[in-house]
């Protein structure tokens, strides 16, 4: 859980997220790893049993079109066999990637939210205005931001949909779009007991297990 209180907005290639978005089977098995791998590294039988699918379905998925979002995390022999656990490769983070006229794409797989800025919002929109304001004090004192968005900061998010106040999740894909050019991301660390998000999440997996 504690890689689970960090949100990293990173970047990924137009390509890669079109191949993800428009694919349910790839969303579904993105965010099950996320979700199973809060309680540690999963077994691939286990991921295809959570996600409804065949194993050798799963292993396709994961080798060519999912292999950037995960990892090997552990090797065990199971009855004389190898058999590996896995974790996604940035359990932290948010991707996006930027599209036409400055539009916003979002991945987050643990929130499942897939698709354009401005239609599915970020994991911030379910959480009461005094929570967001707590969690908004660690993004401003984490990331680039001072004070407030700059007013052409501002016109960037409101033409994605989103409208003021910010929530921590806006304010960060902001820090991160000033570092695409020089490949940086940025990195936000919320206390996990300050982070209701987190807490609806774990809920809701220990009660889906």
């Amino acid at each position: 859980m504690v890689s689970g209180c960090r949100i990293e907005i990173s970047y990924v290639d137009p390509e890669s997220y079109t191949s993800i978005v428009n694919h349910d089977l790839r969303k579904a098995i993105l965010s099950s790893l996320y979700a199973m791998a809060l309680d540690g590294p999963v077994s691939k039988q286990d991921l295809a049993d959570r996600v409804g699918i065949e194993y050798h379905q799963l292993v396709y998925q994961l080798s060519h079109q999912l292999s950037d979002f995960w990892k090997v995390a552990e090797e065990r022999k199971v009855r004389g066999t190898r058999q590996e656990l896995i974790v996604p490769a940035s359990p932290s983070s948010i991707f996006i990637t930027i599209g036409r006229d400055g539009k916003i794409f979002v991945i987050d797989p643990l929130a499942d939210l897939f698709g354009p800025l401005a239609n599915v919002g970020t994991r911030c929109d379910g959480c009461s205005k005094k929570d967001y304001e707590r969690c908004l004090k660690h993004v401003q004192s984490g990331c680039c931001f001072e004070s407030t968005p700059r007013p052409e900061e501002a016109a960037t998010l409101e033409s994605n949909g989103r409208k003021a106040p910010w929530r921590p999740v806006d304010l960060a894909i902001l820090c991160s779009l000033k570092g695409i050019a020089t490949g940086k991301t940025c990195s936000v660390s919320i206390p996990c007991d300050s982070c209701p998000f987190m807490r609806r999440v774990i809920k809701f997996d220990d009660a889906a297990r």
